[in-house]
């Protein structure tokens, strides 16, 4: 498992992320882990694919949320 030091917290282009695994934060506390399934052109917004009951979620850019690189 990566240490807090080695994530890396993405900004703003999205668009290069479909395949990776990354991390979902919200105010700092981890959600869940998800593979970048799609992104739209202007990185507005991607589809994570969670695995079990979580299923996939579309987030927004406007979405509270924080995205981590984890691969």
């Amino acid at each position: 498992m990566k240490t807090e030091e080695s994530r890396t917290l993405v900004s703003d282009e999205w668009k290069n992320l479909v395949g990776c695994t990354v991390e979902l934060r919200r105010d700092g506390h981890r959600l869940r882990n998800g593979v970048v399934e799609a992104v739209s052109s202007d990185s507005s917004m991607m589809w994570l694919q969670f695995d079990g009951v979580h299923g996939r979620q579309l987030i927004m850019k406007t979405d509270p949320y924080e995205i981590y690189i984890l691969d």
